[in-house]
């Protein structure tokens, strides 16, 4: 159960990972509940093939980072096809009750942050290509995180002034990463190391202020922050999509508002689509019973 196994583990697909000795009784029951589940439906297990494409390439590389390899450009490329196609299919829903699944909170947030920007960018009209650069920095943007210890990145509270210092370097650290690799557009380098950003001038490493923050970086940030405050944390419950998009509409000094509009297009779109599976799934009983509602 060490960290690295179970991310390994996350990373190939599985949707639960055990110790060892877990007894026999909790096994069975796992067992259970995982054949028990509804089949998913073609549109459901092409959503899920994509999720597990895109989770296996981030592994890499986080993996790479972490040991100071060189990234894999091929890695990066199966993760973007993987997160634009399932955009294309209007599945930002199914992609969110996917990332839920995963336990590790930085390929959570990478999955989900990714996941946004993909479909921002469809909802934006981005062509091809600008699609493909847009999405590849989003999976890139926390790449530092990789050499931030895990200790602080898995606190369970919140952290200490000195442990925030530590974590708001890994713009720089993933930057100066990439640039030593070389081989990255400048739109990616932008949003790696400027993705914590304000138009005001309040964000950080650098305090880049309004036109010095392009257009890709703003749209990126904008999924950034809305990630963190929908996901769970140790310390407090996820916050419901209309309280975060409430929160990105008062960040106005900081945000495009005009961007920050548009996005909640792709959160309302996302929002209705899971609220109709559920009112699906709910009805369903009642009407092969032949009930009257």
């Amino acid at each position: 159960m060490s960290p690295r196994s179970q991310t390994q583990a996350h990373a190939l697909g599985a949707r639960e990972v055990l110790p060892v000795d877990t007894p026999r009784s909790v096994l069975l029951d796992k067992v259970g509940n995982l054949l028990g589940s509804a089949a998913p439906t073609s549109a459901g297990a092409g959503i899920q093939r994509r999720f597990i494409a895109a989770s296996a390439a981030l592994g890499d590389l986080l993996d790479a980072a972490a040991s100071d390899g060189h990234i894999p450009i091929a890695a990066i490329n199966g993760s973007v096809e993987a997160l634009n196609r399932a955009a294309e299919g209007g599945d930002l829903d199914a992609w969110l009750d996917l990332v839920w699944q995963h336990d590790d909170a930085t390929y959570q947030h990478c999955l989900l942050v990714s996941g946004l920007v993909a479909a921002f960018a469809h909802r934006l009209g981005f062509g091809e290509a600008d699609r493909r650069l847009i999405t590849g920095a989003a999976v890139l943007h926390d790449i530092g995180k990789a050499r931030i210890p895990l200790d602080i990145l898995r606190k369970p509270g919140k952290l200490t002034a000195q442990e925030r210092k530590i974590i708001w370097q890994h713009p720089q650290i993933g930057y100066d990463m990439l640039v030593a690799q070389g081989g990255f557009a400048p739109t990616v380098l932008a949003a790696v190391l400027s993705h914590h950003e304000y138009l005001d001038g309040s964000g950080y490493p650098q305090g880049l202020s309004g036109k010095q923050i392009s257009d890709p970086v703003r749209v990126i940030t904008i999924c950034d922050i809305y990630a963190a405050l929908i996901e769970r944390r140790p310390y407090r419950a996820p916050m419901p999509p209309e309280e975060a998009y409430a929160i990105l509409i008062g960040m106005e000094s900081k945000l495009d508002l005009d961007l920050v509009r548009v996005f909640g297009e792709v959160i309302v779109a996302a929002s209705t689509a899971r609220l109709g599976r559920r009112v699906e799934t709910r009805t369903a009983p009642t009407r092969r019973s032949g009930g009257v509602g």
